[in-house]
This record gives C-alpha cells, sequence and structure tokens, in this order.
C-alpha cells in the first residue's frame, strides 16, 4: 500500500511505502530527501527513501547530501546556476542496538541512534590512496567532477557535480574490536576523467581483517564492448553439448569461507569471541546442521565437519611452486597486542589455529611485512578461480600451520634499508620506508 501524506506547510509532504511482508518505507519526509525545485520548494520531483523499519523493529536509515558549489569553478557556463537541488547519497546506517518499532523520523530529523554498520558514500572527501584506510569522518570538502552536466526532466535545472570515488564499510563494535568504527572493506573506483565525458576505468575491492592483514585489491578493469555479432548463423554450442560442472561439497565449503566465512570460521578456530548465531545460521544453510537450535555437542561436531570440508576442498587444489609469500599485521594494535607479542622472538615457533591467508602481492601491505620462506611439500595453495577476492592471488593455508622466526630486522636497523630494498615493494623507497615499519621473516615448517 502507497500512501502520500500532506503537512499544513509548502513542501512538507512525504510517502509511506507498506510491504507486503510488513516492512513499512518512508519516502522524503525530510527536504534532505527531496528532490525539488530550488525556487519552489512544493514542486517535488522525488521523495528519495529516508528510513526503513521491519516487523521486528530493525532499521535502515538513508543519509544524503545536498549540492553546496564547494570546489566548483563557478565563473564562466557555471555563473549564475542555482544548483542546490541535487541529492547525493551519503550514508545507508542500520543494525540499532536497540529495536524500535516506530520509525525513528516520526520525532526527529536527526535520530541519535547507536547503529552498528555504516555504509560511507565518500565524494572525496576522504583520501583515496589504497595503502591508507581512510577515516570514518571526512576531512576535507567534496571534489568536483570535471565534466558537470544537467538535468531538466522535472522543468528546473539540477546540475550534478559529483562522482562517487570510494564506498566505505564500517563496524562499530568498540568493545569487540578496540576502536569506535572499523574499517572493514572499500571498494574504490577509478575514472578516465576529462571536460567532454568522465568513464568508469576501474573497480577495486579492499577487504580488511581483524589482525591488520589487508587483502590485496581485486581488479575490476572495465572491458572494451564485445565485437558486434557475425552473420550468418550462430557459432555457439548447441545446449546439448554444454558441459556439466558440479564442484564437490569440499569446493563449494571453500568457495564460501572466502566470500564470506573466513571472519567467524577464523574467529571459532582461534578461540576468539564470534557471532554464535551467525555461525548456526552458515551450518544450517549449507545443510551441516539440520535445526537452528543445536545442542553445544551437535553445533561443535557440525562446525568440525565445515572445518575439516574447507580444509579438504584446499588440499585438492594443485601445488604451486611459489617459495616466499607475505602477509602483513598490525603489531602496535591494541587489540591484539597480546596475541602478537610471540611475533617478537627469534626462534619461536608460532603455530596458527586458524586458516593463514597470504598473497605472493606484497604491494599493498603495512605496518609489518611477514617474508614468509616455504618449503617443497608445504600445504598453502593458491585459491585461484574458488576465490571471490580473486584479483589478490591468495594463498590459503590449512588450521595449525607452523612458522618459525628467523629474524626480525626493524626500521632503523643497519639491515632494513637493504631487505626492504630486496624486497622492492614499490619504485618509491621512501614512501616504503615510511609505511613499512618492521620485517619479519619466517619459514612455514612442513611437519
Amino acid at each position: 500500500r502507497l500512501e502520500y501524506w500532506v503537512g499544513n506547510s509548502n513542501g512538507d509532504d512525504f510517502w509511506l511505502l507498506h510491504d507486503s511482508n510488513g516492512i513499512l518505507h518512508l519516502l522524503g519526509k525530510t527536504a534532505a530527501a527531496r528532490l525539488s525545485d530550488p525556487q519552489a520548494a512544493s514542486h517535488t520531483a522525488q521523495w528519495l527513501v529516508e528510513e526503513s523499519v521491519t516487523p521486528a523493529g530493525e532499521h535502515i536509515y538513508y543519509s544524503y547530501l545536498a549540492e553546496n558549489g564547494d570546489n566548483v569553478d563557478l565563473n564562466g557556463n557555471e555563473a549564475g546556476r542555482d544548483r542546490s537541488a541535487m541529492r547525493y547519497l551519503s550514508k545507508v546506517q542500520y543494525g540499532n542496538a536497540t529495536p524500535a518499532a516506530d520509525l525513528y523520523l516520526w520525532t526527529s530529523a536527526t535520530p541519535a541512534v547507536q547503529w552498528l554498520f555504516t555504509l560511507v558514500f565518500d565524494y572525496g572527501e576522504r583520501g583515496v590512496d589504497p595503502q591508507v584506510p581512510p577515516a570514518f569522518t571526512a576531512q576535507n570538502s567534496w571534489l568536483a567532477r570535471q565534466d558537470p552536466f544537467s538535468l531538466y526532466n522535472y522543468g528546473f535545472e539540477i546540475r550534478l557535480h559529483r562522482l562517487c570515488r570510494q564506498v566505505l564499510m564500517f563496524h562499530h563494535f568498540p568493545d569487540e574490536l578496540g576502536e569506535a568504527d572499523t574499517l572493514v572493506s572499500r571498494l574504490l573506483l577509478e575514472y578516465d576523467e576529462n571536460p567532454i565525458l568522465t568513464q568508469l576505468c576501474a573497480a577495486r575491492t579492499l577487504a580488511y581483517e581483524g589482525d591488520g592483514y589487508r587483502r590485496a585489491p581485486v581488479n575490476n578493469m572495465m572491458p572494451p564492448p564485445p565485437p558486434p555479432p557475425m552473420m550468418g548463423g550462430n557459432s555457439s554450442r548447441p545446449k546439448s553439448k554444454w558441459a556439466i560442472v558440479e564442484e564437490s561439497k569440499q569446493i563449494q565449503a571453500l568457495r564460501y569461507y572466502s566470500a564470506q566465512g573466513y571472519s567467524v570460521i577464523n574467529k571459532y578456530l582461534r578461540g576468539d569471541d564470534y557471532p554464535e548465531t551467525q555461525a548456526k545460521e552458515t551450518l544450517l544453510s549449507r545443510d551441516y546442521l539440520s535445526t537452528n537450535e543445536p545442542s553445544d555437542e551437535e553445533f561443535k561436531n557440525a562446525m568440525s565437519v565445515y572445518i575439516n570440508d574447507i580444509a579438504e576442498g584446499l588440499s585438492s587444489l594443485p601445488e604451486t611452486d611459489h617459495r616466499v609469500v607475505y602477509r602483513g599485521l598490525k603489531l602496535d594494535k591494541p587489540a591484539l597486542s597480546d596475541v602478537l607479542k610471540e611475533y617478537t622472538t627469534i626462534g619461536n615457533i608460532i603455530i596458527d589455529k586458524a586458516f593463514m591467508s597470504t598473497s605472493p602481492d606484497k604491494a599493498w601491505i603495512n605496518d609489518t611485512i611477514l617474508n614468509i620462506y616455504l618449503e617443497k611439500g608445504h600445504k598453502g595453495r593458491i585459491l585461484g578461480d574458488v576465490a571471490h577476492f580473486k584479483g589478490e592471488a591468495e594463498m590459503l593455508f590449512p588450521p595449525n600451520t607452523k612458522l618459525k622466526i628467523e629474524s626480525i630486522v626493524n626500521c632503523g636497523s643497519q639491515d632494513f634499508a637493504s631487505q626492504l630494498s630486496k624486497l622492492r615493494l614499490s619504485d618509491d623507497a621512501t614512501a616504503d620506508t615510511n609505511r613499512i615499519k618492521r620485517i619479519i621473516n619466517m619459514r612455514v615448517l612442513n611437519s
């Protein structure tokens, strides 16, 4: 059901959309979520979704930014324009800590709610250097695109000056993660910009793990358009000749681990706090459990079978001839200080209870670089096509991998510059020295 509500003042109108599943959506409750004629507020062209609430009291809150002319050259053909109509999606907040049956916007235009998750759309207010994780709070004014354009669909000018430069996913669990705003994933958008036409040319996905390791970006380059079809027939194979490829349950388990299961599984293996409800839902959806209320023994057995399937899927992948891989850690992260003390003593043998993610690509590592040497017969495998983040060439090791610390080289020591130079992280030696503070040379023990 769709309801149109009209207030007492001009332009004070909005919509309520009742879904068949009981979810209520509120559109255009405040002026920030309405695209209207700047000269006549009652002439509204679009009412943007501003809040949603489920029957269980779960809310989603959408925030928008209005065009303000920052960093726009107001001379020439930009002079005299009223560019205030356009709205840009700024944040999507969800996971309210306390359920609430009613829409927050009934009582406040800016609800003070403890949100657990925030998706941030950045238009240049934060840096886009892939080596530097951006902050939750914007530091700068947004950037102007080189090819601004206007829409006149509704009888007034809607001027567009912005490009979304990146999308950031933050989690807000200060007690569990040690900081109020924790960046967990990032989508970097790159453009071929010019005053005539700007085109999206690449999208890079980065994921951040709890131990400070940043996964290398997945590079999704925009492919050129396909050639026109040839005349005179279809060269594709008939359906009867299509190959049917069935993946084993073990490979399916590994694929799901790579996509979204790695955080829960590794926390469970390390004995850390983990979202038990999410773990049960995963096991249930993948047929490792038959009930969402298993006994402790049933849950542990199901987790054991699931983890074993992941490990078997990993071992079924082909061996590689890599002899060194890399991993990054932030050894000064307060929440990990006790866990990571073992990385600071030469000769220590470290047993990683979880699956260990590494990569032959070392260019995206900050702070501490683990230089991990491999012997023939090691159990690490490149995930390849099984990986969700396909661009990073991830090599994954099974639980209980043993690593021996052979040497530690700290920034400022006599050998640091030469070792860093041998790693050849980038062409900028100064930048490498600024971001790498420690090199730990390790060896995987096969026995």
